[in-house]
């Protein structure tokens, strides 16, 4: 254990130096997010902050005795790092959207083929069609890159739900597994604070490359615990609980005010115009830590010990959301 927290603060001034190095090379080449009307940033910001990681995959490559969640590590790696690379492409050329669609079905095939990914076999294990799961996964998968990217539409959002998930995960795989089973994640937390700090400072965005990474890294992460029967259905909609109801609500408002137009780049979650109102993001960067951290959180905490039943946890969580989002969503109003 004492090794662990001498490895945790070291990482922890590591990341501060590595990530100021790396501000400093995305700024001499120039990638800077610029302001526009759906953001709040009255000024050009480094983005593609994401390539950052990098460091944390090099020191695992290092650390690790090989494997990581079933698979060699070299392997993942890899597609991390490819990850990373398509993202800074798309942060300074600005890909259209067919390409990234592309880029993500292509990631789909490779999640499923060559990394095992199999949430509907082991969700609907009656259907025994592999086309039809194939078609799920790769839908799943694609839907859950956009959820992570429209979770990143507000300054250190992402980054802190990122923590969130791994503190829940970590509190669960603490009931049956040792600390060795998931000192990876502890070692991703000095990688992940930093980056926040920086974030919410706006002092560097995250960009694609790290909505892209973060959003693989935890597939990877969901896909390997579902098939240990480790995090289940209940799991999912307990921690994600507010950015699934803000997703869903605002989604049906869309198809039904604006159609086929449904789908255009936006403003209409209740996250994004709560921050507009406000003309910050601290305010909903506090209302997140609020709720997820002191409010889901115990909840969580109390269904993992069979306190509660699950859906006595998720109705818990789903209504402050719900009351959230129907308060603050500009799409109630029209």
């Amino acid at each position: 254990m004492s090794q662990t927290i001498l490895y945790f603060i070291f990482l922890v001034f590591a990341s501060f130096f590595l990530l100021k190095a790396t501000s400093s090379i995305l700024g001499y080449y120039n990638f800077s997010s610029k302001p526009t009307v759906r953001g709040l940033h009255k000024y050009p910001i480094i983005t593609s902050g994401g390539v950052f990681f990098i460091f944390y995959l090099i020191f695992m490559f290092f650390f690790l005795d090989g494997r990581l969640l079933g698979k060699n590590f070299s392997e993942i790696f890899i597609l991390l790092s490819a990850t990373l690379v398509f993202g800074i492409f798309d942060d300074k050329k600005n890909l259209s959207r067919k390409l990234k669609l592309f880029a993500q079905i292509i990631l789909s095939i490779i999640l499923i083929y060559f990394f095992e990914f199999e949430l509907f076999e082991e969700l609907f294990p009656q259907i025994n069609i592999n086309h039809i799961y194939v078609a799920l996964n790769i839908l799943f998968l694609i839907g859950f890159v956009n959820f992570i990217n429209f979770i990143d539409g507000s300054d250190g959002n992402l980054i802190l739900f990122v923590v969130f998930i791994l503190i829940c995960l970590i509190s669960k795989l603490q009931i049956n597994f040792s600390i060795n089973e998931f000192i990876y994640l502890i070692y991703f937390f000095p990688f992940l604070l930093i980056f926040y700090i920086f974030n919410i400072r706006k002092k560097i965005f995250l960009g694609e490359s790290g909505s892209f990474f973060l959003s693989t890294f935890l597939i990877l992460n969901l896909n390997h615990y579902v098939l240990k029967d480790i995090i289940v259905l209940s799991d999912i909609l307990i921690i994600s609980s507010y950015f699934i109801v803000d997703l869903i609500i605002t989604f049906l408002l869309r198809i039904y005010h604006y159609g086929q137009n449904s789908f255009k780049a936006h403003r209409d979650h209740a996250y994004q115009n709560f921050c507009y109102l406000k003309k910050n993001h601290k305010s909903f960067n506090l209302y997140m830590l609020i709720y997820n951290f002191f409010y889901i959180f115990p909840l969580y905490l109390m269904y993992l010990n069979e306190f509660i039943s699950p859906l006595i946890a998720l109705i818990f969580c789903l209504l402050p959301s719900i009351y959230f989002v129907i308060k603050y969503s500009p799409l109630i109003k029209k």
